[in-house]
């Protein structure tokens, strides 16, 4: 297959056994020369892309592999950008041949496309070909079809087998999946974990029930890998088959659990449960010691017998942590209703919804509550389907699951409240893993630390270990610190501007502490989001002299697989909260390291190995990461045994003002009112709220002599680096091109009109201010660029930079148009070398080499970040032009983009650009326009005052308002004569 882009050079592609390979022009370029060639097809940078992410193989130096699964994994935009066939307008079908518990049972597979089943079909990895028609199989109907074709191959035809395999299977069908009466009938529960769930019995003795389920792997959004069980049976299907697991005196390997649903145990699994069953049997004595050691237990026994088994869930002893520490259980999710629901309204993704037999069921985001609850009373009155948007879909299990999974990706959990939930959603009563407990000071405060000055370690006079001299207000913070320190505080808030080196203010005081605080058993512990763990090692070895702090103990990817205890490396991986409790981790080797650097997400995992080490000092970097106190993650770092905490944030206050009160709990807990109190009085909004604010501010930052020094440093760049270069702010209102215009035109005229939401409507507003088409709909560059008012002006703004030889960055959030512009810059300035791009995609050391390339290249060059990833904890002081290109509701999540390039070390004068896309009617009533006057008042806001910078509900109407109504009634006046 070969497609051509505009006239140049060919993009052609081959299916081979492994995936497939891409060429372009004949005789082929060399793949290093794909994007700095005119001639070349735009959607290379895809290609690119996937290859520096690793999911692309150079072959002999002018070829691209992307194996099958890479393949099946592309999106259809990226599947479009790349001229590739689209995915398959039909339904996977499954048949089986014959039941389950016949010898001769096997599956097979099909397609089905308008009810009918496809013929002639031809299939090579992920492509397939029908008719003379190429498709290319999505992810996970790529990965069902292999494994149901592997399913023949299988020689093992027992039944637990075959129960097994279908089992795996099942998990992952799509809800469009046409599965025949016999298979679509049976309900099997693979059962490859477990964890065990503590309980009461009727007598009142301790008790406990295996739990079985699966751990499956996620990556994070700071790109930390993470492991979560997920329990396999509903609580009614689970109450049974903890019946009938007590009701017999040996393990099975499969649970019959009626109306054909089954359990399916793989042998290890099965072979760990004789342990749990046999402790089952035993005295209220002996299940009781088996809750608080049971790891040790069936370790213990398995090995007697010469097996390998999976460690369980359990509640132990307390020992050796801190007296914040209550004791060991079970995690319950917290509902804090005094909280206000302030949180900030992201807008939805441009697609929502769900595919059926082929064809896209779009759903309005704002509709998913109401599908929801038609779905469910549905199916509690047994009804078959149910319609939405005039479409009967199947009312079952799974697609309430896939409903339950937009309404997730919509309004991400973690950007709720902690007293919200997700629409239609309840809060679990289920067991979320064993957690260190504190004592919390949520309604009343319960623990109050006082302070208890630290004689026998003064550090006033010690200076530190520094290769470099620090700057005047970094000296400043130092000796705040120290004072802290000497005072006997429980710790501090450094919420210093972005940029103005808190990371080299923290390894100072560290350093001044290692050599006064020479303890055995007391290391220093930093803990830092997943991409700034090598921004630290840097910076350590760039500024301290010598051996500085010491070699870190790096507790995390890795590293953490090597600090395993010896004894526990021969069994399954898993998080200590998911595998019941146990320290998991070399306690001896935590206690001998000078300092340890590991993650908030490893942090919350390994908390029962990290909760017996006394620190004498803990550093929490992007410390708003523990800014919800519902969250395992805060609780966590509230229960480490921290002898100073350094918490360091440059937004202290991100949604509310109640985030810094998680902050204030780990500093100075029993030091403030108790949640309930501080939300209620900082929290409501009124004409009131912001005298009360500045109250706050001036609470945590004034000292007084003879008093502790204040809890909080917060500075400003503006006032404390004269050194810095001139930011400049350059604001271009563009008019809006014709196309551009009409599409934006049509949103406003039916804006609130036929029944779209209000961030629906301000989505399409936004999206079409970037550019009203998709990079794919244009083979011709320069066609495409001069369709936006933005981009096009993006581009002359380049044309200046590119003049004098200086480098920008371009934050951009939508992936399409990252990708777009990989080739496109390259393209259009002729550049020698392959555009970098930073975003959630790209993992830590990936993300810090590109910034070392970047900095390194000579002359003109660009750098392309999404806000979220490339916002925080880079420096690219390489570049002094910054260009937004589409603009975020937070504008500290701007500055934070903004300070990449201005910050210590930027020598030339920065420059800011907003291109601002104006409609020619509405003029000043165009969306860019408003949002640009809504964050220039929150900035100003949240500089004076700790108050949110984040858009509220009533910031969104307004807006809302005022691009449509607002622009509406503009345009008529302006008609009106007089």
């Amino acid at each position: 297959m070969a497609t051509t882009d505009g006239g140049g050079a060919t993009l052609a592609c081959q299916p081979i056994e492994e995936g497939l390979v891409f060429r372009v022009g004949n005789p082929p370029i060399p793949v290093k020369e794909w994007t700095a060639r005119t001639d070349t097809p735009s959607g290379l940078g895809v290609l690119i892309r996937l290859r520096d992410d690793g999911l692309a193989v150079e072959r002999d130096g002018s070829e691209l592999l992307v194996q099958w699964g890479g393949v099946a994994n592309l999106t259809a935009d990226e599947l479009r950008y790349l001229r590739l066939p689209d995915h398959p307008p039909f339904a996977l079908e499954i048949v089986a041949n014959g039941g389950i518990h016949d010898p001769d049972f096997q599956v097979q597979c099909g397609f089905v496309r308008a009810g009918r089943r496809v013929l002639g079909v031809e299939r090579r990895g992920a492509w397939v070909r029908v008719a003379g028609e190429d498709f290319v199989l999505p992810a996970p109907l790529y990965s069902i079809v292999e494994a149901i074709e592997g399913f023949a191959a299988d020689e093992d035809t027992g039944l637990e087998s075959k129960m097994l395999r279908w089992g795996q299977i099942a998990k992952q069908l799509p809800p469009d999946a046409i599965v025949d009466d016999h298979l679509g009938s049976l309900q099997i529960a693979v059962g490859s974990s477990f964890r065990l769930e503590p309980c009461v019995n009727e007598t009142g003795e301790p008790d406990f029930d295996p739990v079985i389920g699966r751990r499956e792997t996620r990556v994070t959004d700071t790109g930390e890998e993470e492991q979560r069980f997920e329990a396999g049976l509903q609580p009614a299907s689970q109450l049974s088959f903890a019946q009938r697991f007590r009701g017999m005196s040996r393990v099975k390997p499969r649970y019959a659990l009626g109306e054909n649903t089954y359990v399916v145990l793989v042998p290890e699994v099965a072979q760990a449960l004789e342990v749990v069953r046999r402790a089952q049997a035993g005295t209220a004595e002996e299940r009781r010691r088996f809750l608080r050691h049971a790891p040790e237990y069936v370790r213990r026994e398995l090995d007697e017998h010469g097996r390998e088994g999976v460690a369980v869930d359990e509640v132990f002893s307390d020992e050796g942590l801190s007296e914040r520490v209550r004791g060991v259980g079970i995690w319950t999710s917290k509902v804090l209703p005094w909280i206000s629901q302030t949180n900030e309204p992201w807008l939805p993704p441009r697609e929502c919804g769900l595919r059926l037999d082929g064809k896209n069921l779009s759903i309005p985001p704002e509709k998913l509550p109401e599908v929801r609850r038609c779905l469910d009373e549905a199916i509690e009155r047994g009804e078959p389907s149910v319609q939405i948007g005039g479409v009967d879909v199947p009312a079952n299990s799974e697609t309430r699951d896939a409903i339950a999974e937009l309404t997730r990706r919509v309004k991400p959990a973690n950007s709720l409240s902690p007293g919200a939930t997700a629409p239609g959603t309840e809060p679990s009563k289920r067991t979320r893993g064993t957690v260190l407990l504190v004592i919390e000071n949520l309604e009343t405060i319960e623990f109050r630390r006082e302070g208890k000055a630290r004689s026998d370690a003064i550090i006033a006079g010690t200076d530190p270990d520094l290769e470099t001299t620090l700057l005047h207000h970094q000296k400043d913070g130092l000796r705040w610190l120290k004072d802290r320190w000497d005072r006997g505080s429980g710790g501090a808030l450094l919420a210093d501007d972005m940029g103005l080196g808190k990371t080299l203010e923290a390894l100072a005081f560290l350093s001044c502490v290692k050599k006064r605080t020479v303890q055995k058993d007391r290391p220093m512990l930093v803990v830092a989001p997943t991409g700034l763990i090598r921004n630290w090692r840097d910076e350590h070895d760039i500024h301290l002299r010598d051996a500085g702090l010491g070699r870190p103990l790096e507790a995390h990817g890795q590293g953490l697989a090597r600090l395993r205890r010896s004894d526990s490396r021969r069994h399954p991986r898993g998080s200590e909260v998911e595998l019941g409790g146990t320290p998991q981790l070399d306690l001896g080797a935590l206690r001998r390291a000078d300092w340890v650097l590991t993650t908030y997400e490893t942090l919350r995992d390994y908390q029962h190995s990290f909760g017996r080490i006394s620190w004498s000092v803990g550093v929490f970097d992007e410390a708003q990461k523990i800014k919800n106190p519902a969250a395992r993650l805060t609780e966590a770092a509230l229960a480490m045994n921290i002898g100073f905490a350094l918490l360091m944030t440059g937004t202290p206050v991100e949604n509310r003002p109640a985030d810094i009160w998680s902050l204030l709990d780990r500093i100075t807990p029993g030091g403030f009112p108790p949640l309930k109190q501080f939300s209620e009085t900082y929290d409501s909004a009124g004409p009131g709220q912001g005298q009360k604010l500045a109250e706050l501010h001036r609470e945590l930052t004034d000292g007084s002599p003879g008093a502790d020094p204040p809890l909080m440093l917060r500075r400003l760049k503006d006032d404390h680096l004269p050194e810095l270069p001139n930011k400049e702010i350059h604001r271009f209102p563009v008019a809006m091109p014709s196309a551009q215009a009409r599409a934006y035109q049509e949103v406003v005229e039916s804006g609130g009109r036929r029944g779209h939401g209000i961030l629906h409507t301000l989505h399409q507003l936004r999206s079409i201010s970037l550019h009203p088409a998709s990079p794919d709909s244009s083979t011709d560059l320069d066609t495409y660029i001069e369709g936006s008012a933005r981009l096009s002006e993006t581009f002359r703004i380049l044309e200046d930079v590119a003049s004098r030889q200086e480098k920008a960055l371009i934050f951009v959030e939508y992936l399409e148009m990252q990708n777009f512009l990989v080739g496109a810059l390259r393209r259009k300035f002729s550049l020698r070398q392959d555009v970098l791009v930073i975003n959630g995609a790209v993992a830590g050391d990936t993300r810090k080499a590109r910034v070392v390339d970047f900095q390194k290249r000579p002359g003109f060059d660009v750098m392309v970040l999404s806000p979220r990833a490339g916002g925080v904890g880079l420096t690219l002081t390489a570049a002094n032009h910054v260009i937004h290109l589409s603009r975020w509701w937070n504008p500290a999540v701007e500055d934070q983009c903004t300070d990449r390039v201005f910050r210590i070390g930027q020598h030339k004068t920065v420059h800011v650009y907003l291109p601002i896309a104006q409609h020619p009617r509405f003029l000043d009533f165009s969306f860019d326009v408003r949002l640009d006057r809504l964050l220039v008042k929150k900035r100003a806001m949240n500089r004076q005052v700790l108050a949110p910078p984040t858009a509220t509900e009533d910031d969104v109407s307004r807006l809302f308002g005022e691009t449509t109504k607002g622009a509406r009634d503009f345009v008529q006046n302006a008609r009106t004569p007089g």
